[in-house]
C-alpha cells in the first residue's frame, strides 16, 4: 500500500509559480499625463459643483423674492381695500354730520328768528321800508299792509322816518287782520315787496330739501344706521 501524499501548508497555490509566469503590467498612459487628467477632471467637477450651487442659490432666491412679492402685494390689496372702507365710513359720517348740521342750523335759525319777531314785530318792517324809501323816493305813494295789531303803533314811526328821508308821496298804512305779526306787504304804482315769515321757511326748507340728496348717502337717506 502505497503511502499518503504529505500536504504542504507552506506552498501558496493562488500565487505564480514564478516572477516569469506573472502578467506583465500594461501601462496605459504617462504617469504625468495621467497626473494632469486626474487634475481637470477635479477642476472640472469643482467648477460644474459651483455652477450648480450658484444656480440652486440663485433659484432659492428668485422663490422667496417671488413669495416676498406676491405677499407684499396681497398686504398692498388688504390696505388698499381697508382704506377704501374706513374712506366710505368717514364719506358717510361726514354726510351724516353736515345733514345734521343743516338741520340743526335750520331749526336754529328759525326759533331765534320767530322768537325775536314776536318780541319785535314792528323792528323787521321798519327795517324793510328803511331800505325801500330811497329808491322809492319818487314814488307817488306807498301802501303798507301789515297785522292789524302792530299797524297804529307803527304808523308814527313809519311818518318820521318817510320824513326824514325825503319821501313826499302819500304813504298809507293798513291793518290786515288775517296777516301774521312781522309780516308785511309794501305795494307801489308799479310793483311791491312782500315779507312773509312762513314763505320764507318753506323756501329754506324746500332748499334743504333739494340739497340732502346731493348730501346723504343712500343708507342715510333710507334711514339705515351708517
Amino acid at each position: 500500500m502505497a503511502a499518503p501524499a504529505r500536504f504542504l501548508f507552506d506552498n501558496d497555490f493562488s500565487a505564480p509559480a514564478s516572477r516569469a509566469d506573472a502578467a506583465q503590467a500594461v501601462v496605459m498612459i504617462a504617469e504625468p499625463e495621467h497626473l494632469q487628467r486626474l487634475a481637470e477632471a477635479e477642476a472640472a467637477a469643482y467648477e460644474r459643483g459651483l455652477a450648480a450651487g450658484r444656480d440652486s442659490a440663485e433659484a432659492q432666491a428668485a422663490d422667496r423674492t417671488a413669495r416676498e412679492a406676491t405677499r407684499l402685494s396681497d398686504e398692498a390689496q388688504r390696505l388698499a381695500s381697508a382704506a377704501q372702507s374706513i374712506l366710505a365710513v368717514l364719506d358717510t359720517e361726514r354726510a351724516r354730520i353736515e345733514a345734521d348740521a343743516m338741520r340743526l342750523a335750520e331749526i336754529v335759525a328759525i326759533k331765534i328768528a320767530g322768537s325775536l319777531v314776536e318780541r319785535q314785530p314792528r323792528e323787521r318792517i321798519l327795517g324793510l321800508l328803511e331800505d325801500c324809501f330811497a329808491p322809492l323816493r319818487a314814488a307817488p305813494h306807498l301802501v303798507i299792509r301789515l297785522a292789524d295789531t302792530d299797524a297804529e303803533p307803527i304808523q308814527t314811526e313809519l311818518r318820521r322816518r318817510v320824513a326824514e328821508r325825503g319821501f313826499e308821496g302819500r304813504l298809507v298804512v293798513l291793518g290786515e287782520p288775517g296777516m301774521a305779526r312781522g309780516d308785511c306787504r309794501i305795494e307801489w304804482a308799479d310793483g311791491g315787496i312782500v315779507l312773509d315769515h312762513a314763505a320764507i321757511v318753506r323756501d329754506i326748507e324746500a332748499a334743504i330739501a333739494r340739497h340732502l340728496p346731493a348730501v346723504e348717502p343712500a343708507d342715510l337717506q333710507s334711514g339705515a344706521a351708517p
